[in-house]
């Protein structure tokens, strides 16, 4: 058959066809509810081990021109909505699995947004818009399968440009809500349903061989590039923001959004290091970071770099999340912890809303990252960690070590998140394209945790403070100060040991222990003003940590000519005056504090701080 020639579409028609649908609609939606074909299947594991039967993934972002992106980053977000309600789900045998039972209405409220919808021989903006692209994938990774098509429509038109498509990839058109697609199965299976930076994809698991598919599904219309206008190919479709036609109804100007996207910076907390990072790759981004609120115990962070664009900040969430830690800042253990999650979930629900379509590069807090991974803002989209922690799992590890050591420290086994945590966790960071820390620990554990990102380690920030002298002789003993709580994995059980005994004085800066027994034998200096300088007549500064993310008490001793004795868990490798040691190691530890101070003043006189920390 030939193809007619393209007409500008009519007025009349479009009235035509909305009143048309809405009468389809309606009586659909009648149907269904006096006498429903399928239900909503919920999401299940029990086949989450399977064999993947097939799979079929498609790109996001190349099938379109540079003045229709916003339409393809509007059908990606639309994608990233749907995502959620066919991930992970399991229809059981002889079941139909429905398109639109499934998804439901995609609906403004839900956060479908305007993308591309073939009609009319047009590519026209409309809410919801590129679902297509997602019953297309589920149509050909069902017949890849084996699959039953139980209902399945084609396309009047394709797009100018369309990827290449696979010769069995199969044409699958839906329109809300009665034209569907269902598909069903002698037996139980599941779907995966996953966005990347650049593909969709989807996978169908099932504990059963593959098989052929009992009607041979009709494969979209592909031309070749000599084909005349004789030839049996569908026609291709216009779009809305590119066509010439400007007289046309339809017709609506290109939209002010670069082809690239916009990238887009989302904060939890500020360090110096992040902050130079930031101004030095991301200085035209948008900032989404925590209001300066001062009710919990954090630095109020300050912007990262000049200029009038401006700020997001979710004052409801970072109020709300402020409040949270206050309450349970004094308590101990998990509970302390679970505040803190929780904080942090709120401001990433928050940012996650203010997310637009056109952001398709992101910059994300780790503290963000397993919250951001649920929510779904992280598909479609490429993203880069500001990583200040080990991950999760590498967390939790270390601490069931020291516990093992340790079995009586109850504090040990108190800082645990839920599996789903960790879970989410990893897969972000298995996804992640560019990992960014000064940590030297955390870039260590990013071999396995994200081999595929690129990993830029920073050099670490010091605070500008004057080298002192040390004032050991002036008072007898030397003095060793632990600049955090006396905590077993900040590593204060490691330092008792190794200071029993030894005749040395000890500061300890946080919290004191629980354990009365803890310090016994040792001296502790009590004298110090709290509010005065905490490194007065300090000879070394110590924190054997098994999991130190923040030492930035370290890097203030180091710039003040203070030596420090730090455990590998602190990520301070490379830097001068500190001395490594692992964590748990009790000799190691006594050994280094006695070179420490026989060497403390060879630090002090030979050593400025711009020669040390260029």
């Amino acid at each position: 058959m030939s193809v007619q020639a393209w007409q500008p579409p009519r007025r009349i028609d479009a009235i035509d066809f909305w009143l048309r649908s809405r009468l389809l609609a309606t009586a659909h939606g009648l149907r269904e509810t006096l006498r429903p074909s399928a239900r909503r299947w919920p999401v299940a594991d029990a086949l989450a081990d399977a064999p993947v039967l097939a799979r079929f993934s498609s790109p996001l972002w190349t099938d379109g021109r540079d003045d229709e992106f916003a339409l393809v980053a509007g059908k990606v977000q639309n994608l990233r909505v749907a995502r959620a309600a066919f991930d992970a789900i399991e229809v059981p045998a002889g079941e139909v699995l429905s398109f639109w039972r499934q998804l439901g209405r995609p609906g403004a409220s839900r956060g479908f947004v305007q993308g591309r919808e073939l009609r009319g021989g047009c590519v026209v903006p409309t809410l919801a818009g590129g679902l297509c692209q997602l019953s297309n994938a589920l149509a050909t990774v069902g017949a890849r399968a084996g699959l039953e098509l139980v209902e399945r429509h084609a396309h009047t038109a394709r797009i100018e440009q369309a990827a290449a498509t696979p010769d069995d990839a199969v044409d699958a058109t839906v329109f809300w809500n009665y034209v569907d697609l269902k598909l069903r199965a002698r037996h139980a299976w599941r779907l995966e349903v996953e966005l990347t930076a650049t593909e969709l994809v989807l996978r169908i698991r099932a504990h059963v061989p593959r098989v052929a598919p009992p009607v041979a599904p009709r494969v979209m219309w592909r031309a070749p590039h000599d084909a005349g206008v004789d030839a049996a190919w569908s026609p291709v479709a216009r779009g809305c923001l590119s066509c010439e036609r400007n007289d046309c109804f339809r017709h609506r100007p290109a939209l002010p959004v670069a082809a690239q996207g916009r990238t887009a910076v989302l904060l939890d907390a500020w360090t110096p290091e992040f902050a130079r990072y930031l101004e030095a790759h991301h200085p035209g981004a948008d900032r989404m970071q925590r209001a300066p609120v001062r009710l919990a115990f954090w630095r109020p962070m300050t912007d990262w770099r000049g200029g009038e664009a401006p700020v997001h900040r979710p004052w409801l969430a970072s109020v709300r999340g402020a409040l949270w830690r206050r309450l349970w800042a004094r308590h101990e253990g998990g509970r302390r912890q679970a505040g803190v999650i929780d904080a942090q979930r709120w401001l990433a629900q928050a940012f996650a809303a203010r997310l637009l379509p056109e952001h398709t590069q992101l910059v994300v807090d780790q503290a963000l990252l397993p919250h951001l991974q649920r929510l779904g803002a992280l598909d479609g989209r490429a993203f880069t960690v500001l990583a200040g922690a080990l991950p999760m799992a590498g967390i939790e590890a270390r601490l069931d070590a020291a516990a093992a050591r340790w079995p009586d420290d109850a504090t040990l086994r108190d800082f645990r998140a839920a599996p789903s945590m960790v879970c989410a966790e990893a897969q972000a960071f298995a996804r992640a394209a560019t990992v960014v820390t000064p940590h030297a620990a955390v870039a260590a554990a990013m071999a396995s945790a994200a081999p595929q990102a690129t990993l830029e380690r920073l050099e670490w920030v010091l605070p500008g403070m004057s080298p002192r002298t040390n004032p050991t002789l002036d008072h007898g003993a030397p003095l060793v100060v632990l600049p955090a709580s006396a905590l077993a994995r900040k590593g204060a059980r490691e330092l008792a040991a190794a200071l029993r005994g030894s005749g040395w004085r000890l500061r300890v800066l946080g919290t004191p222990s629980a354990d009365a027994s803890l310090w016994q034998g040792i001296a502790l200096d009590t004298a110090r003003d709290p509010r005065g300088d905490w490194l007065e007549g300090a000879s070394v500064v110590a924190l054997p940590a098994h999991v130190e993310h923040a030492p930035r008490a370290a890097l203030r001793a180091l710039a003040a000519g203070v030596p420090v004795v730090a455990s590998t868990a602190c990520g301070l490798a490379g830097l001068r005056g500190v001395r490594e040691l692992s964590a748990g190691d009790i000799e190691g530890l006594r050994a280094a504090l006695r070179d420490a101070i026989d060497g403390a003043g060879h630090f002090n006189e030979n050593d400025d701080n711009e020669q040390r920390f260029p």
